[in-house]
């Protein structure tokens, strides 16, 4: 089948793929702090040089955690006509100052330097972003996430926050997102097997947002019936987040995990202290 199908094949969260590498033998704890760290690191550096830091780091990460990188690349290139479309908005809409170098005039449009700057460093920042997510996803499982994110914001807890229903919501959020790109993907081929229209002929985004219309309706409805399901079996299982709850993963977090959280942390401090 075409993989204008392939819904599941370009869902990140997911693909977790398990080695017995460095960087998978680290707490669950450390790699989320660090990669939060990194994350805020890339999203508010201004200089290219310190976005440089944060792809060498990636590409390091991807390296030492022995994932394919095929995966996250094809997801920059299905993201890529977004990007292009933003960064058009971003040189159109940039308001110009008097200190600006004017490169062309299109259609009464300034193109000025520092708009075409602003251009590339947001396609840039949103490529290597989207390689941080990839390598997120592939390096560590949904029950690590919540296992972490659960052990991490366990003194707030204190004050009274509902830890366990909020762990929960995103177990559940992130067990679900892979299952309802495979239901989009049997609606898909349902409706194209009974004349739907789903030929791809190049890039037009109207085109394609017409073609995935049809497909919310009956998407969303069997997402409800599947999340009442779910509901009712864990009533009837006696299912109660406010009680006192167990882990299946007994984390233990070292010195080699604290020297790689610090280190993580002062990439992303180096990515923004860098000047172009």
């Amino acid at each position: 089948m075409s993989n204008r199908y392939e819904f599941l094949g370009s869902t990140a969260i997911g693909q977790y793929i398990p080695q017995e590498s460095f960087f998978h033998r680290r707490d669950p704890r450390a790699r989320l702090l660090a990669y939060f760290a990194l994350f805020l690191g890339i999203s508010f550096t201004t200089s290219f040089y310190g976005l440089g830091i944060g792809f060498i780091c990636i590409l390091l990460t991807y390296i030492i955690a022995q994932i394919p990188i095929k995966p996250a690349l094809k997801g920059i290139k299905r993201a890529l006509p977004f990007l292009i479309i933003l960064a058009m908005l971003q040189i159109v809409f940039s308001v110009q100052i008097d200190s600006d170098l004017i490169l062309w005039h299109i259609f009464g449009i300034a193109i000025t330097q520092r708009a075409m700057l602003s251009s590339a460093m947001l396609v840039a920042k949103f490529s290597v972003l989207i390689l941080l997510l990839n390598g997120f996803t592939m390096t560590l499982s949904t029950a690590q996430i919540t296992a972490a994110l659960f052990y991490i914001l366990k003194p707030i807890e204190k004050l009274k926050f509902p830890l366990n229903d909020v762990t929960m919501v995103v177990q559940i959020t992130l067990r679900y997102l892979p299952l309802i790109a495979q239901t989009a993907e049997k609606i898909a081929k349902a409706q194209a097997a009974r004349g739907g229209d789903w030929e791809q002929r190049g890039f037009n985004p109207v085109r394609q947002a017409k073609r995935v219309l049809p497909l919310i309706v009956p998407l969303m409805v069997t997402s409800l019936k599947r999340a009442e399901t779910m509901a009712l079996a864990m009533e009837s299982r006696g299912f109660n987040a406010a009680e006192k709850r167990s882990s299946f993963y007994a984390l233990s977090f070292t010195w080699v995990d604290g020297i790689f959280l610090v280190v993580s942390i002062a990439v992303s401090v180096l990515i923004n202290l860098s000047i172009l």
